[in-house]
Order: structure tokens, then sequence, then C-alpha cells
């Protein structure tokens, strides 16, 4: 009768287990379905500390080049095991790497957003992928050139977007760049 018992107190709390992991998959699905803008993201803002829960690191800056150009230089280390869409994928994904910057009279992008280490196409057989995608899974610089319009002082708000993985949320961290008395700053926008 006790081992009876114990087997069936055993069975029971494998199957809480396995039934402790489903809500986590259909969250993920159900966000995917849910409207961008109906979304309420996680937000991290940056720098991000050390923390061992955090899935990564970002690193900004913006370096000055010559005739009125900029490089906004974006770093993301990644921790062991966290990945993410790069923004070279050819497929269709949400949650892509993305650099956004609000339409400026007095700064526009120059050229297209560059990766280093460039990603490479893998085939991945997961159900919500099933097909080739670039998974960044290490430690990655972005550069996008800027172009400066004007000598006035100004300031321009941006978001760098994508959504880590395995944690599957959506990080939104917003940024702005500063022209003041002839010097080019970037900074977290805390706010």
């Amino acid at each position: 009768m006790n081992r009876l018992l114990v087997c069936m107190l055993v069975i029971a709390s494998v199957g809480c287990q396995q039934n402790k992991q489903q809500p986590l998959r259909m969250l993920a699905v159900n966000e995917a379905i849910v409207p961008e803008h109906l979304r309420t993201p996680v937000v991290n803002y940056v720098p991000i500390n050390d923390s061992k829960d955090e899935p990564y690191k970002l690193h900004l800056k913006i370096d000055a080049l010559e005739n009125n150009l900029y490089d906004l230089v974006v770093r993301v280390n990644l921790k062991k095991g966290c990945y993410y869409v790069s923004p070279n994928s050819k497929r269709d994904f949400t949650g892509v790497f993305k650099l956004i910057l609000k339409e400026s009279d007095q700064l526009q992008k120059t050229a297209q957003l560059t990766e280093t280490p460039r990603s490479v196409e893998e085939y991945d057989p997961h159900p919500y992928v099933d097909g080739y995608v670039n998974w960044v899974r290490q430690t990655t610089t972005y550069n996008q050139q800027l172009k400066l319009k004007g000598e006035d002082n100004f300031k321009v708000s941006g978001m760098i977007q994508f959504t880590i993985e395995p944690r599957c949320s959506l990080e939104q961290i917003p940024f702005i760049i500063s022209y003041e008395n002839g010097k080019m700053t970037v900074e977290i926008d805390h706010c």
C-alpha cells in the first residue's frame, strides 16, 4: 500500500512539473499573436548590470569621422546560451534587431546598419522558425553612419529593439543623440 502511494506521488509530481512548463510555451505563442502595439514589453535600460540574471550587456558610443559624418556604435555582449535575430535575416521575423532613429532635419542615416562579425544563416527546425534564420549568438557590434546636416544644437531620440532568446522578451532601449556646442554624444534615455 505504501509503495503504491509513493509511486502515485512520484507520478503526480512529475506530471505537475511537466504542466508547469506548458504555460510558458503558450505565453510565447500568445505574445506572438497579440499585435505589437497592444503588448507591454519587457524593457531593459543600459548599461545593464553584470547580474547573472541579465542575458546581455549593451554599450553605446558615437565616434566623429570626417566631413560631418559620425558613427553610432552599439555593442551587444551576450551571455552564454542567449541569442537574437540578426537584421541580416532574409525572412520577416518579429523581434529582429533594429536601430530606430526619429526623423530629424539635423541628422540622417547615410548607410545601412553593419554587423560585425556578420551572422551566418542557419536552418532552425523549431516550429516557430522552421526555416533559415541568422541567429546572433556572440558579442556583436553594430555601426550606423550618421550625417550632421547643420550646426544648431539638437536632440534626436532613438530606440534599439530586439527579442532576446531564450527568454523571449522584447527589449526596447531608448536613447538620445545630442549635439551641443560642436560635440555629439549618445546616452540612454532613462525617462
